[in-house]
């Protein structure tokens, strides 16, 4: 006989186990600060790129989806002590969203008419100047994260290479207030990348890679995924665990499968236990809508028999 596997319709709801708790909003998370979670083998991490950030080296984490390298950058840019820029790469940007533009121009008139018959007239044009986030955080000493800079068009990212060389970015615009804008001595830049056979991504150029610190992001231990996902969605350690073992072992082989399933999978069933219990038939159905849309071939049984093989191990006292 097939046994029956509930589906959310048969779920019956529970009674919310704190009736006082606050509305859930799912929006609130991105409104404040996450907790960073840091062991040994992210502080090793952070600590050799604050030790080259430090040094004036530009850094550049690279690797696939979900790793954690905006994280990470945002972190050691952080602990620099200046002000953070972020800027994103991307196919439409160009040379002018790196430096900047004319923004409009504002016209003076005089007319002088002290003698009657005679009118004499003078007009004066200003051209209105922006600087772009590149060249403020170069004048200004902020760091910039430039994140997915491989997005950008090669001839876009190709000014990068005096910046990160000399410290020193041209302006080609002849209206550009000044022709060279040389770096504040605490300007620092931090840039992160895919893979370039990803989609709209482009090839890293040899010329910017020759003047970086390039670490190359693979997949963490599980205990470090587990206290990731446990401090980014508030569930309780052991079932941040249970769920990254799940989706390793049914993921094992699938790199577009990253941490980010983890994660959403943790966010449901932490926004389920504000308000009531969570069964394995119902996690098992949550992997299973997350996993499939991802392209892993996996079923709501075969997820339900894999929990009911390992169960959550109870926290120790």
């Amino acid at each position: 006989m097939t046994k029956h596997l509930p589906s959310l319709n048969d779920i019956e709801p529970v009674s919310p186990l704190n009736s006082d708790a606050p509305p859930y909003n799912p929006w609130a998370g991105l409104r404040q600060k996450n907790q960073f979670f840091e062991n040994e083998e992210i502080s090793a991490l952070v600590q050799r790129g604050l030790f080259y950030a430090r040094a004036g080296v530009p850094i550049h984490f690279q690797g696939t989806a979900g790793r954690g390298k905006t994280a990470v950058a945002l972190e050691i840019a952080s602990r620099l002590g200046r002000p953070v820029s972020v800027m994103t790469g991307n196919d439409w940007l160009n040379i002018e969203d790196m430096v900047g533009k004319q923004v409009g121009q504002s016209t003076r008139s005089v007319v002088d008419k002290y003698i009657q018959r005679v009118r004499r007239s003078e007009a004066t044009t200003r051209y209105d100047w922006e600087n772009a986030m590149l060249a403020e955080a170069m004048l200004q000493g902020h760091t910039l994260v430039y994140d997915e800079f491989t997005r950008s068009s090669p001839k876009a990212n190709g000014i990068l290479l005096s910046v990160l060389e000399e410290g020193i970015l041209v302006a080609a615009d002849p209206l550009a207030t000044a022709e060279y804008i040389h770096a504040h001595p605490d300007f620092r830049i931090i840039l992160t990348s895919n893979p370039h056979d990803y989609a709209g991504v482009n090839a890293s150029p040899d010329a910017l890679l020759d003047r970086m610190v390039t670490f190359q992001m693979s997949r963490y231990a599980t205990e470090t995924e587990s206290g990731i996902v446990a401090a980014r969605t508030g569930t309780p350690p052991a079932l941040a665990k249970r769920i990254v073992h799940l989706v390793n072992t049914l993921a094992r082989d699938d790199t577009s499968c990253s941490m980010r399933a983890c994660i959403l999978i943790a966010q449901i069933a932490a926004m389920r236990l504000r308000t009531s219990v969570l069964s394995d038939a119902l996690l098992a159905q949550i992997a299973a809508d997350v996993l499939v849309g991802r392209g892993i071939v996996v079923t709501t049984g075969q997820i339900a028999k894999y929990l009911e093989q390992n169960p959550q191990e109870e926290p120790a006292l």
